[in-house]
């Protein structure tokens, strides 16, 4: 199932970036490019990179307190997939409604499990990938389990520059 395959490596970059803090893999920060930070990781014999960002700003109406952090990120696993796109929402997402992934005003839906999203295929992934190269904001719309419209506001300035870097350490 292609959701089990988002769940992997999902699970295997949370787990690399947390035993990276108590030394048990080979994570490394590759570089941070303005809002943008890349990083290498190595569990066993696999080799991951990815990009990741934070929103530079959060609407709607929720509680603080109740929600972890978000994340949108673009990984490469060295010999398998490139700038696989997918989000971390920091909540729940509401059952069978819209993520939606606009980059200056080019929409694309994104298919939502728990608190992860991803696009449909690689192909949506590559023209995801472009559009952020050329673009200069990023948000990502979407529902929480309670009903709370939660729009995340993400910078592209260093995109480019940050993707290079995981290009260069896992192509």
């Amino acid at each position: 199932m292609v959701i089990s395959k988002f769940y992997k490596i999902f699970i295997f970059i949370n787990l690399s970036i947390f035993f990276a803090a108590d030394g048990f893999s080979e994570t490394k920060l590759l570089g941070t490019e303005k809002y943008w930070k890349a990083y290498s990781t190595k569990l066993d014999k696999s080799k991951t990179c990815f990009i990741t960002s934070e929103p530079i700003k959060t609407e709607g109406n929720f509680k603080k307190k109740n929600r972890g952090k978000p994340y949108v990120f673009v990984t490469n696993i060295k010999n398998g997939t490139n700038h696989e796109v997918s989000i971390k929402a920091g909540f729940n997402f509401k059952k069978n409604k819209d993520v939606i992934f606009n980059v200056d005003g080019k929409k694309t839906k994104l298919f939502p499990v728990d608190d992860r999203a991803w696009s449909e295929s690689s192909k949506v992934d590559r023209i995801l990938v472009q559009s952020m190269r050329r673009g200069k904001k990023l948000m990502v719309t979407g529902t929480s389990t309670p009903g709370n419209k939660i729009i995340d506001t993400y910078s592209l300035l260093g995109f480019t520059k940050a993707l290079r870097l995981i290009d260069t350490s896992c192509s």
